[in-house]
């Protein structure tokens, strides 16, 4: 077919488009309305720089699915609060992803028991279109604590918890725990990381008297891994004491999950 031809075929199909556009839209006034976006139906998401959490509709049957179907018995519940470069707080030591855990943790604490919620965070690359639209901000997963012997010890995102028994600062070390921390150090030596060991208590007693007990637990946490080969160089101690409790010390199940050492991955 000639150019010349093709072309003005182009032209009138061109022409009659705009014609029929004109007339539709312009004259008559019944242009078709584009297709409404497509409904967002996460349950659970976030506004740039805001911890608070924006539930919808379909967040309860969500949250019920979990914590009632998913969640397999005697296992925890990790909240991942994410938070990204820009926001307001995300260089502090309580950032922005803490605190949406928090948000989280309080709407799960209505289907499940405070000792199997758990919460951490970390910083994540900006989602697209962060600044303009709803995005998710927590990530969930499913946590088995380890029954070493006597050592009850529970593996978060970046930290490792280890329960201690009522005014105990030491516990008994069977070979499974052991060969925990042989791995643990071995971990620390290859990846040159380092780690913080700090110590909690209950409320029971006098704030000096816990907070020695805290610094007690830590020191022994400090000289099992020392026995594993760990430089000292690599490892930092300190105590809470009975300052920033995990749950509510009113009960005697929560003063139990109080009565910790953190061993923070650094």
């Amino acid at each position: 077919m000639p150019i010349r031809l093709t072309f003005s075929i182009a032209l009138f199909l061109l022409w009659g488009f705009v014609s029929w556009r004109w007339y539709v839209c312009g004259i008559k006034q019944a242009c078709p309305e584009p297709p409404p976006p497509p409904e967002d139906v996460r349950p659970l998401v976030f506004n740039w720089g805001a911890p608070e959490a924006v539930t919808r509709p379909a967040f309860d049957a969500y949250r019920d699915s979990l914590a009632l179907k998913a969640l397999p018995e005697g296992q925890i519940l990790e909240i991942v609060g994410l938070y990204f470069e820009g926001e307001a707080g995300s260089g502090a030591a309580d950032n922005l992803g803490a605190a949406r855990a928090e948000k989280v943790k309080k709407l799960f604490a209505e289907t499940l028991p405070e000792e199997r919620l758990a919460v951490s965070s970390r910083q994540e690359a900006e989602p697209e279109d962060a600044r303009e639209q709803p995005f998710e901000a927590v990530a969930l997963r499913f946590i088995e604590p380890a029954a070493l012997g006597d050592m009850a010890i529970t593996e978060l995102e970046g930290r490792i918890i280890i329960q201690f028994p009522f005014r105990e600062a030491s516990k008994d070390i069977e070979p499974e725990a052991e060969a925990y921390f042989e791995k643990l150090a071995h971990r620390i030596e290859t990846t040159g990381e380092t780690i913080r060991i700090t110590g909690h208590t209950d409320s029971i007693g006098t704030a000096a008297a816990n907070l020695k007990l805290g610094l007690a637990r830590a020191h022994y946490i400090e000289k099992i891994l020392l026995a594993q080969g760990l430089p000292p160089s690599k490892i930092a101690v300190q105590s809470k004491g009975e300052t920033e409790p995990i749950t509510d010390n009113s009960t005697e199940e929560g003063r139990k999950r109080n009565r910790r050492v953190e061993i923070w991955i650094e």
